[in-house]
Parts: C-alpha cells; structure tokens; sequence
C-alpha cells in the first residue's frame, strides 16, 4: 500500500533557518542524550533526511539549500558547540540566535581589546551545571566516591557540600579513568547526576587523568566507556557495581519519602 503523500515546504529565509536547527535540536534530544544514535550518526541521518523539498520555484530551491548547507556544516563541523547549545532543557529563539551568531564568527580572527587581551565570543549557553537534590544526597555520592576509591583524593563531605553551593567545586584526579566512567554512567542511568556529565565533567574541568597530566573530555570518557561495555564485566567492576547500586536505593529511597 502506497504511503499518503505529505508536501515539504522549502526552509527559506531566517524562520526556515531556526526551523531547521529547532527540528535538529529536537531529533538530538530523542537519539543522542538517549543512545539511540551516536552523534555522527544523528547528524548523517538528520542532512539525509533534510536535503530535498516539494517547492519549484528558483528562490526557494536557493534560499532551501544555503540554510540546508549551513546547518550541515555547524552540526559536521562543530560538535562541541553543537553540544554546548543543545544540552541545554531549552532552546529558545536567544539561544538559536546564540548559536548561529557563535558559528559564523568561528572562522573569523580573534579581536583585540584595548588591554592586549583576547575578546571571549562565547556566549553564556545555559546554567545546565550538575544538579543535585539536597545535601543528603550530596553525600551520599561523596561516600560512594570515597568507598570505591574514585579520586585520589579523599573528599570530605561538608566541604564538597559548601563548595557545591557556591559552585567552587574542585578539580580532582580520578584514581581508576575505566571505573570512574562505569560509576557516572550507573549514576546517570537512574538520573542521580545529569545525562550530559561527560560535557560538564570536560567543560568544567572537573577532573584529571588518572595520569595526572590532562584533564578528562568528552571523548576520553566516552571511548573508555565504549571499550568497558563492548567486554564482559570484571569482577571487580561487578563489586563497584554493586556497591552503586546499594547507594542508588538509599537516593532513591530518600526521595520518594520527601515526594
């Protein structure tokens, strides 16, 4: 049975344009934060599937393309700033404006102020730092971290309490790189910390390589995890697991008493 036909307007002019990143930074919300689709293959699928529309006539045809195209190379060829947008809850008409006004100065020369110094052209994205429910459970993550040895640091509770509120959390040095990814993601499966740690961790500087010579990115933390879930769990990392897990349900706990 033959499918019903459905037309495709051209995405012409500065609407057609935010109509496009919008219908971008919807299909990134439903396959990359969930796994569905790794980000290269979100952004083949999405300029695949985007490229050809029903209008005739030469300017839509025109106007289509130069917005198809621009949109194609800010999602192949700046990831990071895609991710920095589209993390966000929100992506309001501001922040499209944001996106698209940091894109088009990404290939221009840096400006000078008057001090000598480099003018930032990054624009605030969005307050999407780490979000905890309330000190208990604060330290119930400090705990775990300490009891399956995720830093080489000790980290004391009250101060990573006090330094959370003020948003002055301190860089430490992962102590096993495997196991702290295998901890966050656990974490981030029963949405204790944010989907998008990965970013947080590389963009805030959080912590360092268990080599202690480079702080962890996006892809140091992706790419290990990869490597842990494409082989069979040790038994240790089943005993880190574990203990997670016991962690998860004093959380989880927690909160369904205070709802």
């Amino acid at each position: 049975m033959m499918r019903g036909f459905q037309r495709t307007p051209a995405h012409t002019g500065k609407e057609g344009l935010f109509r496009l990143v919008r219908l971008a930074y919807s299909r990134y919300s439903e396959e990359v934060p969930t796994r569905l689709k790794s980000y290269h293959r979100f952004t083949l699928d999405f300029i695949n599937s985007n490229q050809y529309h029903d209008d005739t006539d030469a300017w839509s045809k025109n106007e289509h393309q130069k917005n198809y195209r621009i949109v194609a190379e800010l999602l192949t060829n700046h990831e990071k700033m895609v991710r920095r947008y589209f993390d966000c809850d929100l992506l309001n008409e501001q922040a499209i404006n944001n996106l698209l006004n940091e894109f088009y100065a990404s290939d221009l020369p840096e400006l000078m102020t008057p001090d000598g110094s480099v003018t930032d052209t990054i624009n605030a994205v969005c307050d999407n730092t780490i979000t905890l429910y309330d000190d208990h459970t604060i330290d119930l993550i400090v705990r775990l971290a300490n009891e399956v040895n995720l830093f080489t640091e000790v980290l004391d509770v009250n101060e990573t309490i006090r330094r959370y509120k003020r948003r002055e959390l301190r860089t430490v040095t992962s102590s096993n790189n495997s196991r702290l990814a295998l901890v966050f993601d656990r974490l981030s499966f029963h949405n204790i910390i944010p989907y998008n740690w990965q970013s947080l961790i590389e963009r805030e500087k959080y912590v360092l390589s268990s080599t202690g010579n480079k702080y962890l990115n996006k892809h140091d933390l992706a790419s290990t995890l990869h490597r842990i879930k494409d082989m069979p769990l040790s038994p240790q990392n089943k005993k880190v697991l574990s203990v997670v897990d016991g962690y998860v349900r004093l959380i989880k706990d927690r909160e369904n008493k205070q709802e």
